[in-house]
């Protein structure tokens, strides 16, 4: 059989495989892009995030909603009477008004360790008011790890009359705060996200120079912030803590800056 022709100008190099530098240049070019996608897809991930944990605020606040117009007060945020433990109010009594669901509870830009995985075993039923299941074990307020905290002091702690949206559950002074009291709902801190360090990761206030309840700037140096009428609207850390009568004024129920109360 006579050997096999090729078209004028063919040859079999056609056949031949990638050079190294070939490979190389393939490799870089691959590599480049990955580095120009990289950020922008990280940035993609933490705009989706950002948008779930408002999602979540949301959905307290129609829960805080439904409840404060069942009671007509807001809720406090943690027991203060026989327990040293101050266990946590203000999450499980929205929670009931959210079916049930402990998932609004985590910002999935917190570390898996802030999720709210309820424990079981305990018998004392005297927690039910305060929103608990019958056997659920209830949270503590100082040491449990959380993702968002609840205005429960405003500018100071233990002022008289009182400024934040209710500290001690059921104290004559500093516990729910009737919703007549809040005079601008609209223009008044509720929830945000909060820092995780299980100190106090329920509470949030803007009077805490170290820092220890600020609310959070894992959102790109802000919080998402639930306010009393149920919107929410990421702010920068700053703009929450700031100590201006501007700043001040949307942490009280009275809407006044309270500056004689300011550390």
């Amino acid at each position: 059989m006579p050997p096999a022709r090729y078209p004028a100008g063919m040859s079999r190099s056609l056949g031949r495989a990638f050079t190294l530098i070939e490979l190389l240049v393939v490799v870089a070019i691959i590599a480049l892009l990955i580095a120009i996608l990289l950020p922008a897809l990280g940035k993609a991930r933490d705009a989706a995030r950002t948008v779930t944990c408002g999602s979540n605020l949301r959905q307290m606040g129609l829960g805080l909603t439904g409840y404060v117009h069942d009671t007509g007060f807001f809720p406090a945020h943690h027991t203060y009477q026989g327990n040293p433990n101050y266990r946590l109010v203000w999450a499980p009594r929205v929670r009931e008004y959210l079916g049930g669901m402990n998932e609004p509870f985590w910002c999935p830009v917190n570390i898996k360790e802030a999720q709210w995985e309820p424990q079981w075993g305990f018998n004392n039923r005297n927690f039910e008011k305060f929103g608990y299941a019958q056997g659920e074990v209830p949270r503590s307020a100082q040491k449990g790890i959380f993702s968002y905290g609840y205005n429960d002091w405003g500018v100071r702690e233990f002022t008289d009359p009182h400024l934040g949206l209710g500290g001690w559950a059921e104290h004559p002074v500093y516990g729910e705060v009737r919703e007549a009291r809040v005079v601008s709902p609209a223009d008044m801190i509720a929830i945000a996200d909060s820092k995780t360090d299980g100190n106090w990761d329920s509470a949030i206030d803007p009077a805490d120079t170290t820092d220890g309840e600020w609310p959070s700037p894992r959102h790109g140096g802000g919080a998402n912030t639930l306010w009393g009428d149920g919107h929410v609207v990421r702010e920068t850390q700053r703009s929450l803590v700031e100590a201006t009568p501007a700043a001040r004024r949307r942490w009280n129920n009275d809407f006044e800056p309270h500056q004689e109360d300011w550390p």
